[in-house]
């Protein structure tokens, strides 16, 4: 049962070769945040949210404002991802 689970969740995940670096932060999918390294499913939802509810991001620190964003995960998506 769970080798079934994991190709589901293959099927349902934007490949990274799929997509096109850097994503705009105020335009991109979830499908395309959730191509990012520790961004999975709730968290670039999160960053949606914050992006309708903020009227998007100023600078790309600006993602560190959402849930469970710090340095870490900050690092190794800050050269992945652009605002404009």
């Amino acid at each position: 049962i769970q080798q079934s689970t994991q190709a589901m969740l293959v099927q349902q995940t934007v490949s990274p070769t799929d997509i096109s670096f850097p994503i705009n932060l105020n335009h991109c999918t979830q499908e395309e945040l959730q191509a990012l390294p520790g961004i999975g499913e709730t968290r670039a939802a999160d960053i949606i949210d914050y992006r309708e509810q903020n009227g998007g991001f100023e600078v790309i620190e600006d993602i560190m404002n959402v849930s469970g964003i710090g340095d870490t995960i900050f690092d190794s998506i800050k050269e992945l991802i652009t605002v404009n």
